[in-house]
């Protein structure tokens, strides 16, 4: 099944946070870009109660903020998150491939203080 940049769903997370989901019939997975210039979420911390993702930086750089530690990402890097992990992002013009198993919804994806 081939799915166009054309047809995906522009998301904007925060003023700072653009994701494009490229949506396809699974309920494994799910796919998505994101472009980041600043930090998401804009306050607080973000955590996925369902799902794991990964991030793989295609350009830019940045650094994640998790309760594991700080992270800087750059070029080339993959960070795995796992289900439940609490984190924020401070990306500069950084563009990712984002890949969450099981399918990623917007009902497990919760704002942590």
């Amino acid at each position: 099944m081939l799915v166009k940049k054309s047809q995906t769903k522009k998301i904007e997370n925060s003023k700072d946070c653009v994701v494009w989901e490229y949506e396809y019939p699974s309920e494994l997975s799910s796919f998505a870009t994101a472009t980041m210039n600043g930090r998401y979420p804009d306050k607080n911390r973000v955590t996925n109660l369902e799902c794991e993702e990964i991030y793989f930086v295609i350009s830019g750089s940045g650094v994640i903020h998790s309760e594991f530690g700080d992270f800087k990402i750059e070029q080339g890097d993959v960070y795995f998150f796992k289900k439940g992990e609490k984190y924020c992002v401070d990306g500069k013009n950084l563009f990712m491939v984002l890949l969450n198993t099981p399918k990623w919804s917007p009902e497990q994806h919760r704002g942590i203080e």
